[in-house]
């Protein structure tokens, strides 16, 4: 059985390092890449430049608060893109808006989960994760 592939798309470091930890806690290790911005993610997604040699993501964990363009975006390219429109995207936001969650969905995400400040939320978020890329094997 092949390792599964996850790509964490987070701006701030802090909170990519709370996840990697969270991570941790699972029975799971994914094979695990962290980009920052919706640009990198995209070049990490299409093999481009320096990740000509990225594997493919069996899931994408995306915040949707990005520098520059959003995780909106990011979410609409891949689910636009018939080459990658297949691969898992999980919405991880800090936002309490409900818009963001419908709106996430709507554009194709496969789930949305909300970023607390604990540690124990990350767990949870990291364990949600991995049941997803379980199933998706």
């Amino acid at each position: 059985m092949r390792k599964c592939v996850l790509l964490y798309v987070e701006g701030d470091d802090a909170t990519a390092y709370l996840f990697q930890a969270a991570l941790k806690q699972t029975e799971v290790s994914p094979q695990f890449f962290r980009v920052g911005t919706a640009e990198q993610a995209m070049r990490f997604l299409l093999q481009d430049g320096p990740y000509c040699d990225s594997p493919r993501p069996d899931l994408v964990l995306l915040d949707l608060n990005l520098p520059r363009k959003s995780g909106f975006d990011v979410l609409v390219k891949i689910k636009r893109n018939p080459h990658l429109r297949d691969i898992a995207v999980v919405a991880f936001s800090t936002s309490t808006v409900p818009d963001d969650r419908d709106t996430s969905l709507q554009l194709g995400a496969d789930d949305y989960l909300r970023k607390d400040e604990t540690f124990e939320s990350f767990v949870k978020a990291a364990q949600a994760v991995c049941q997803r890329l379980t199933a998706e094997q």
